[in-house]
């Protein structure tokens, strides 16, 4: 599988051919980034979305992850692996986000916490937007859409984007997605070329 850095261009012009599909100068819209990495794509979104619309555009983080993305995250973890990937080469880092997206879909590890704002008022919005960075099970993406879905009427449109689908086996695939059988290496990720953005 290849490993491709995360190009903010493609990204924008990808977002430009598909997002009058999504929205209207009369369109009340909430966009949902799932953080981590979502959130930063979710940002973007929302500014390539008030370019389209005059209403304005809310946006809103959920959380909702695995448990090895919890500990991976976690302060302490976190600076020390971001410091020794950083002294690796970009060859070495490809090769070791290969095995890791290798193990983590044999591993299929379905279970997600996920934590949605609870004092969302849904009725003010007849589109949402939900984003994430890379789908891989699809089981991310599939919970927050199912948190979402408990609480809306049947009115509201929601969508779904990322930027990759990294496995075409994935239970959900987004409405929208610029790339697929790839892995994207984000800025933001622990393995993040921070020039590359």
């Amino acid at each position: 599988m290849e490993v491709q850095n995360f190009n903010y261009t493609l990204f924008d012009n990808f977002l430009t051919t598909k997002i009058s599909d999504f929205i209207d100068n009369n369109t009340t819209c909430l966009v949902i980034g799932i953080k981590e990495g979502g959130m930063p794509l979710a940002e973007m979104v929302v500014e390539k979305l008030q370019t389209y619309t005059s209403q304005k555009v809310d946006l809103i983080g959920v959380l909702c992850q695995r448990s090895s993305t919890k500990n991976k995250r976690n302060k302490r973890n976190k600076i020390i692996l971001e410091k020794s990937l950083n002294l690796l080469p970009e060859s070495l880092l490809n090769k070791l986000r290969i095995i890791e997206h290798s193990f983590l879909i044999n591993k299929r590890d379905l279970h997600r916490e996920v934590h949605i704002p609870e004092d969302i008022d849904y009725t003010k919005y007849n589109k949402i937007l939900i984003v994430d960075d890379a789908v891989d099970s699809g089981a991310t993406l599939k919970k927050v859409l199912d948190g979402v879905n408990k609480n809306i009427n049947s009115e509201v449109d929601i969508t779904t984007l990322s930027v990759v689908v990294t496995d075409t086996k994935a239970s959900i695939i987004p409405d929208y997605y610029l790339y697929s059988d790839v892995l994207i290496r984000f800025p933001w990720s622990i393995d993040g070329q921070k020039s590359n953005f």
